[in-house]
């Protein structure tokens, strides 16, 4: 692991509040907080806000939001401060100003006076002749006259950029193939990069941790490290790009389930959350697959990271939340269920949880599973043969205790003197009483409702 003697860990994010918080984001924020825990460093938290038009305050809450929600907390950021404040890029426009104008005035930076029309007939230019496209440095050598409007270019020093990356070993890049790119837009605004490398360079930041889209952005920001003079970060670590289940990158646009909040909403528990994360790209060498988040901190290494994209699994992700969910105490998942079953009160909430538990992969899921206690099903179309089985269960239940135990003894008599099996005994009833073929186990089914109201139904539904 490259991590240096002198140099304390310092790891970022620096997400874009430009839309909801990214299930990205998350995931990138989860490993740089594990390796600076592991070298007891610091995790700061970066606003990337230089997109003027995207930008909105609102979104930046939410990102504080969500993050917090899964207990990735920042050391120093916006609203934290710290020794490199500010910590919003929109605040740092006088340092990139100053740097850029350095730039310019050492020769390693032009202004660049082409409209976009201009350029975008070079690409096309490029295009036709099967080449790829580099910008033709026109404004170095021959700027035009007369203009007003520029952006400025960085010019490329050429040789090969070298660097090491923590998943993918050493990296080799030519930058004789590179073109000349925007580091400060028209409208006097830096671009990502180069707004990015400069503040990881003053913010003192040694290991840059990210998703895998940057790596072809790395030579970029090295070569401008370098004509600054600043000092390189120790190591770069580009993790694999999280997928949808249709194999194509996880889009704010197209995938739902990029969005994070979606899994607070839906009742995932946060800790299982992380945990899913941290198996997204990464695997421990073992069987183990739940991990308390210190446990992560001790295991989690990049050596263990994938090269390629880590498909999205909602089956793997439900079942590490029902892990979880069966590992609460029954007072806590009762606490967590409020905010979901907020027609039931308290007390029927805690005497349901102990069915709920075998059967919830997240905690939204228990609405549908209990819905029958405030909504009266339409009886069902039960058959000659399942009217029959609700009259035979109608008398057995008539003198049973009205609690799981002694129904589920009842109910279980009836099968043993039907021959049938608890499936074809129990469906018809659950029918009756809940109109759905899904609900907790029939003994709490029927708990769960007063005794007069699981008999009405079930009396109804045995009509002829």
């Amino acid at each position: 692991m490259a991590v240096s003697e002198h140099s304390p860990v310092r790891v970022r994010i620096a997400p874009s509040p430009t839309g909801f918080a990214h299930l990205g984001t998350a995931s990138t924020a989860l490993y740089n907080l594990l390796f600076a825990r592991a070298y007891r460093g610091t995790f700061v938290l970066r606003v990337d806000d230089t997109d003027q038009e995207r930008n909105r305050p609102e979104y930046e809450l939410v990102i504080y939001d969500g993050l917090r929600w899964l207990g990735l907390d920042w050391d120093e950021g916006p609203d934290k401060g710290g020794p490199h404040a500010p910590y919003r890029q929109s605040e740092r426009l006088d340092l990139y100003k100053a740097e850029a104008a350095r730039l310019l005035a050492e020769g390693k930076a032009y202004r660049c006076f082409c409209t976009p029309e201009e350029l975008d007939a070079e690409r096309k230019q490029a295009q036709a002749e099967k080449r790829a496209y580099r910008y033709s440095r026109r404004c170095l050598t021959n700027p035009p006259q007369g203009r007003t409007v520029f952006t400025v270019r960085f010019k490329i020093p050429g040789g090969e950029v070298k660097f090491t990356d923590m998943i993918r070993g050493e990296m080799r890049f030519d930058a004789d193939l590179m073109g000349d790119f925007i580091i400060v837009k028209s409208d006097g605004y830096p671009t990502y990069q180069f707004a990015s490398p400069v503040d990881d360079a003053v913010m003192k930041i040694t290991h840059v941790i990210r998703g895998e889209e940057h790596l072809s952005n790395t030579p970029y920001h090295l070569l401008l490290v370098d004509a600054l003079g600043y000092e390189r970060p120790v190591a770069y670590a580009h993790m694999p790009l999280i997928l949808a289940a249709d194999g194509a990158k996880l889009s704010k646009r197209k995938h739902p389930e990029s969005n994070l909040m979606l899994y607070r909403e839906q009742g995932y528990l946060p800790e299982a959350v992380l945990n899913y994360l941290a198996l997204l790209g990464w695997n421990p060498g073992t069987s183990q697959e739940i991990f308390s988040f210190d446990e992560l901190v001790r295991t989690f290494s990049f050596e263990r990271v994938q090269h390629a994209g880590a498909r999205f699994d909602w089956e793997k992700l439900n079942w590490i939340n029902g892990e979880y969910i069966r590992a609460l105490s029954d007072e806590d998942l009762a606490e967590r269920l409020k905010p979901y079953l907020p027609m039931l009160d308290e007390a029927t909430i805690r005497r349901a949880v102990p069915a709920l538990k075998t059967r919830l992969p997240k905690l939204a899921a228990a609405k549908d599973l209990l819905e029958y206690l405030w909504s009266d099903p339409a009886p069902p179309a039960l058959d000659a043969d399942g009217k029959g089985r609700v009259r035979l269960a109608l008398a057995a239940l008539r003198d049973a205790a009205w609690e799981p135990a002694p129904i589920h003894d009842t109910l279980m008599r009836e099968v043993e003197r039907s021959g049938l099996g608890p499936n074809k005994v129990f469906m018809p009833i659950r029918l009756a009483v809940t109109g759905k073929k899904i609900s907790p186990p029939i003994d709490y089914t029927l708990a769960l409702l007063p005794k007069e109201v699981a008999m009405a139904r079930m009396t109804r539904a045995a009509e002829d």
